[in-house]
């Protein structure tokens, strides 16, 4: 008995250890392609060390390319220096002292992050601290927050989630709508393409808050969402007091992690909130499609 009993626990000792070293190398395999994607230096050089507080917690539907968009901030900031990260999945930094150290906040896929700031000072602390003119980053579902759980949120990012028709699974076009921001450089001639990733409808949305820097074509996808005029953004930029935000809805499918233009248009947004480049943050018209 006794010897069965060892042979059974010593066998499942082995199949876990199988799991996770199998595990460690689907992590390895993903940062080398991360890395492999990453530009080897910032497009423009930075202004100072920016010190950036990375919070990757979901309040809602947990994106299982949250790990991955934090090994791809993380291999961004060791690689091309353009800044240092601290990534935390805790609240308890984001107080008008805690922020004091940093100079901007990315949110990754933080879903009805409303439920995560529930206190008035917390909820102040972040958007004074951008409207003082520190930096706001969000991808994906970081738009999927706010609500009418925290307005003054969904003002700030300049739009909330209402559904998303183009699925994770679908190639859907995309175009590029200012080719001269210093955030599209990494599409380069590609004014317009195709891409695979969830994309999001939008209420609370008006194009004349946002500077509207990629969009989805919804004629030529097929699909009709909730815009009577087929305004669908996906990238844009905007002003916040004196601060400066970049909101991407690129980031639920774990390749754009590891896509190099993708990458590099991350990083080119992070730098313009940053304010190492000068670019615009004025609106545009709807393009004509």
């Amino acid at each position: 008995m006794i010897k069965a009993t060892f042979t059974s626990a010593f066998a499942l000792a082995l199949a876990f250890g199988g799991v996770l070293v199998a595990q460690d190398k689907k992590q390895d395999k993903e940062l080398a392609q991360i890395n492999a994607a990453l530009p080897s230096k910032p497009t423009f050089k930075p202004s100072k060390k920016h010190k950036i507080l990375v919070y990757s917690k979901p309040s809602g539907f947990r994106h299982g390319s949250i790990p991955t968009g934090i090994k791809g901030l993380r291999a961004m900031a060791a690689k091309t220096k353009a800044f240092d990260a601290t990534f935390t999945l805790e609240t308890t930094e984001f107080t008008t002292e805690g922020l004091k150290k940093y100079d901007a906040i990315i949110f990754n896929n933080t879903t009805h992050v409303q439920k995560a700031f529930t206190e008035q000072s917390q909820r102040d602390a972040i958007l004074n601290f951008i409207k003082d003119g520190k930096a706001f980053m969000g991808f994906h579902s970081a738009s999927d927050g706010g609500m009418t759980g925290w307005n003054e949120y969904t003002e700030m990012i300049g739009g909330c989630f209402a559904g998303h028709p183009w699925n994770a699974g679908g190639k859907w076009p995309f175009t590029v709508e200012d080719t001269s921001h210093p955030a599209t450089k990494a599409f380069k001639d590609m004014k317009t393409f195709e891409y695979s990733d969830e994309i999001y409808q939008y209420k609370n949305y008006d194009r004349k808050n946002v500077r509207v820097l990629v969009s989805l074509d919804a004629v030529k996808s097929g699909k009709k969402g909730n815009s009577k005029t087929n305004d669908y953004p996906v990238s844009w930029v905007r002003s916040y007091g004196k601060g400066r935000i970049f909101y991407s809805n690129f980031g639920h499918n774990k390749a754009t992690w590891w896509t190099p233009y993708m990458l590099q248009h991350f990083l080119d947004g992070i730098q313009w909130a940053l304010g190492d480049v000068d670019g615009r943050s004025e609106s545009l018209p709807l393009p004509k499609k």
